[in-house]
C-alpha cells in the first residue's frame, strides 16, 4: 500500500480540522462555571477587582493606554536624536539630523499631552452633563 504526501497531509490536516474544532465544545461541556469561578477566586485572593466594568470604563481605559505607548514612542524618538548627537562628533550634518529627532519627539509629547488633556476635558463634561 503506497501513501502519497499529499493523502497524508490531507488527513493530517483533516484530522487537525477536527480535533480544533471539536475540542471548544469538549472543554465548555464542563460548564462556564466551573472555569469562571475559579478565575474569580484566585483574582480575589490576589486582591484584583472582579466586577464587570461598563463600556465607556473600557473605551476609557484603552485610551488611556493607547496615550501612553504614543508617548513612550516619541519619548523613544527623542532619546534617539540624543545618541545621534552623541556619537556625531562633531559633524554638522549628523547633529542637524539628530536636532531634527530630539525636537519632533518633544513636539510628539506636547501634541500626544494636549490631545490625552482634550479628551480628559471632553469625556468630563459628558459625564457630568449625563448626571455619571
Amino acid at each position: 500500500m503506497k501513501f502519497s504526501s499529499t493523502k497524508i497531509c490531507f488527513s493530517l490536516l483533516t484530522i487537525s480540522a477536527i480535533i480544533v474544532l471539536f475540542l471548544p465544545a469538549a472543554a465548555l461541556a464542563a460548564g462556564v462555571s466551573s472555569v469562571t469561578g475559579g478565575l474569580d477566586k484566585t483574582a480575589g485572593q490576589a486582591g484584583l477587582q472582579t466586577a464587570q466594568t461598563d463600556l465607556p470604563t473600557m473605551i476609557g481605559t484603552a485610551i488611556n493606554y493607547l496615550f501612553g505607548i504614543i508617548g513612550v514612542i516619541f519619548l523613544t524618538i527623542a532619546l534617539i536624536g540624543g545618541y545621534l548627537w552623541m556619537t556625531a562628533g562633531g559633524n554638522e550634518e549628523k547633529i542637524g539630523k539628530a536636532k531634527g529627532f530630539i525636537i519632533n519627539g518633544i513636539n510628539g509629547m506636547i501634541v500626544i499631552f494636549l490631545a490625552y488633556a482634550l479628551v480628559y476635558t471632553i469625556l468630563f463634561a459628558l459625564k457630568s452633563a449625563t448626571g455619571g
